[in-house]
């Protein structure tokens, strides 16, 4: 478009658009709104020169690029936050965790005798008793298994002195080290004597056992309504003469127990003895004869009669 055709449309001279163009004068404010029809704008672009269209595209990338900016900041502070959270959460769980370790391990250092000895693949263990229950060490490797015995050659219970660590919830733990205290743990509380039972059993044609005393067990709930027998089991022929045992010799005796009764639990057809253990962690123990001597093993459960027969007065 020309400076004539310009002035043409606006009624002006030529002249006076040249002026516009060289900066010498600006246009009369009665002309604004034919000028900016003429190029096809409005008042307000005409005078911001600039379209409107263009100053939005010119702003779209730069509106792109802060949103952009302001969603990474947003990410960035959602996964500060959650890493904070994160960290926060483990250093609680850890904190738990030790609590609920030092509540729930404990390390101790004490005289105790052992009840049972096994092997089970590569590991060897013992029970202990701790308040009514049976507790499971695992030997460390330094401990030496071989040496640790139940009964010692006078038939006396030895005592060790133990370091080790067991968990409350568990009833387990690892036997650290021990040291023989060369002294044996002597039962007996208040005895009441019966009357003796006969049977087969051990090997022999008959066998005399009788409860030799029985005493409430301490660490039984409610305490006073579980009672503990020791039972001693032997050979030889009553004289009813002298009122004497004529060649009495001792085969077993059983302390600690709850019940005891003769059954033929292998199915060799000869009785062996089944004894009701204290511990419910191992509540059954049965001798047999074998090999010229008394032997011992621990079976996880034994047949439903056996089980009946082994029931307790004040449990009927």
């Amino acid at each position: 478009m020309t400076q004539r055709d310009l002035a043409e449309r606006l009624h002006i001279t030529d002249k006076a658009v040249s002026m516009w163009e060289r900066g010498l004068s600006y246009p009369d404010v009665t002309l604004l709104e034919p000028l900016a029809e003429v190029f096809g704008l409005g008042v307000e672009e005409l005078v911001a020169c600039y379209r409107a269209e263009e100053k939005k595209k010119e702003e779209q990338p730069v509106k792109n690029i802060l949103e952009i900016s302001r969603e990474n900041q947003q990410t960035d502070r959602r996964r500060t936050a959650l890493r904070t959270a994160l960290a926060v959460l483990a250093i609680v769980a850890a904190v738990l965790a030790v609590i609920f370790y030092a509540a729930t391990t404990i390390h101790e250092q004490m005289g105790t005798s052992i009840v049972l000895k096994e092997s089970v693949g590569n590991s060897d263990y013992i029970y202990i008793e701790k308040q009514g229950h049976l507790i499971r060490l695992k030997c460390a490797s330094g401990v030496d298994f071989d040496t640790l015995t139940t009964v010692n050659e006078w038939g006396d219970i030895p005592s060790y002195e133990m370091d080790y660590q067991w968990n409350r919830l568990t009833r387990r733990g690892t036997l650290r080290s021990f040291e023989d205290r060369g002294t044996a743990v002597l039962g007996g509380m208040v005895s009441v004597t019966f009357e003796p039972e006969s049977a087969p059993m051990l090997g022999c044609d008959r066998v005399f056992y009788e409860n030799e005393s029985r005493y409430p067990d301490p660490y039984s709930e409610p305490r006073g309504r579980v009672y503990l027998s020791t039972y001693r089991f032997w050979t030889g022929t009553w004289n009813s003469e002298t009122f004497e045992w004529d060649d009495r010799q001792q085969v077993l005796k059983v302390e600690d127990c709850l019940s005891v009764t003769p059954a033929d639990v292998d199915g060799d057809g000869e009785n062996e003895l089944m004894v009701r253990n204290r511990w419910p962690e191992k509540p059954y123990r049965v001798y047999d004869w074998a090999d010229g001597e008394v032997t011992a093993f621990w079976p996880d459960t034994v047949p439903e009669e056996v089980r009946e027969r082994l029931v307790c007065i004040w449990e009927q």
